[in-house]
């Protein structure tokens, strides 16, 4: 497995496609704010479409454009022609729909915006360590996409599945389903597409595009389980203990240490919510001889011990408790 899809794997994103919209100018969509772990996207299919934070300038977004508010972050999505001013229009909303369409074309001649808004979720504990790796707004250029890209693939195949072309035709058996499936894979293709176009900022996203850092990060998310000293990991990038380091921390904005062991607690994590390995066995596997010691660095990682953390997830999954949780697990200090 790649780089980027064994990062992506440990960092489960869960994503929902709320609503297509197609309006006629002027019009405004105010959003607001939202919590910690849910990210707002806007992909535009046909037309434009300008973006507006609380502060600075709007940003003017195109057809082939995705732009992702990885803080969630309040903000407005309007156009009106050039010198008008922008106003709210109270019978111009998007309510959570039905893959329906909201149509506001007051005139066929008048320009044309048609996107599709939905949310992307991080729910696990550790994918703050992704969402801060990402820029708070996180912009694909569709202009810049090379032909055949994925993501021009997924715009066509998601406005068929809402609608067709004019977002007025009937939808087809198992368009939800099919949406749903669709919508999981964007995350993926944007974060793609945005190294591509040389987004990284420090951080995890950034140690994966670096040349000379590639190699120590490959390394470590194949086998977290190993001790992987500095030595060891400076080998690997064809560099000394001292230029690694330095290097390491300048682009990633943490130590190799700190990150080994946020790829060991994601694994960890992983292999909690999916498999049946009692948890001294998950310790093992992710480098630790000590239950104890797993035991206590899980609890620091994600605010609870490794048999709450699964006994949550199953809850939350509609399943039973686990077999091997039969006993309640002790109580961990610090």
């Amino acid at each position: 497995m790649d780089a980027l899809s064994r990062l992506l794997s440990l960092h489960p994103v869960r994503a929902a496609l709320d609503i297509r919209c197609r309006f006629g100018q002027p019009w405004n969509l105010p959003h607001a704010a939202l919590p910690a772990g849910v990210a707002p996207y806007h992909f535009i299919l046909e037309g434009r479409a300008q973006l507006r934070l609380a502060a600075g300038e709007p940003l003017l977004l195109e057809a082939g454009d995705l732009v992702v508010l990885t803080r969630g972050a309040a903000h407005d999505l309007f156009i009106a022609p050039i010198g008008e001013a922008i106003a709210a229009r109270p019978g111009v909303t998007a309510a959570p729909v039905q893959l329906n369409v909201n149509d506001e074309e007051a005139g066929g001649a008048q320009p044309l915006s048609d996107f599709l808004c939905g949310q992307f979720h991080f729910d696990a504990p550790h994918s703050n360590a992704l969402v801060q790796a990402l820029p708070e707004v996180l912009l694909v250029r569709g202009r810049l996409l090379p032909p055949g890209d994925g993501l021009h693939t997924l715009a066509t195949l998601l406005r068929n599945e809402c609608g067709g072309a004019d977002g007025r035709g009937e939808l087809r058996a198992g368009a939800q389903a099919v949406v749903a499936g669709l919508a999981a894979a964007l995350f993926g293709l944007a974060v793609r597409a945005w190294l591509a176009q040389g987004g990284p900022q420090p951080g995890l996203l950034a140690l994966l595009a670096h040349p000379g850092l590639q190699a120590a990060m490959q390394a470590m998310l194949d086998a977290p389980q190993q001790e992987w000293t500095l030595p060891r990991l400076a080998t690997l990038c064809h560099m000394s203990r001292a230029t690694f380091v330095r290097r390491f921390q300048e682009v990633g904005g943490t130590t190799p240490g700190e990150l080994l062991q946020q790829l060991r607690m994601a694994r960890a994590a992983q292999l909690l919510s999916y498999s049946k390995m009692g948890t001294a066995q998950i310790g093992e596997a992710v480098g630790y001889q000590s239950e104890a010691a797993f035991n206590r660095v899980f609890k620091k990682f994600s605010g609870m011990g490794p048999g709450a953390y699964r006994r949550k997830g199953r809850l939350e999954q509609g399943q039973g408790p686990a077999p091997e949780e039969g006993v309640q697990e002790p109580a961990i200090s610090g």
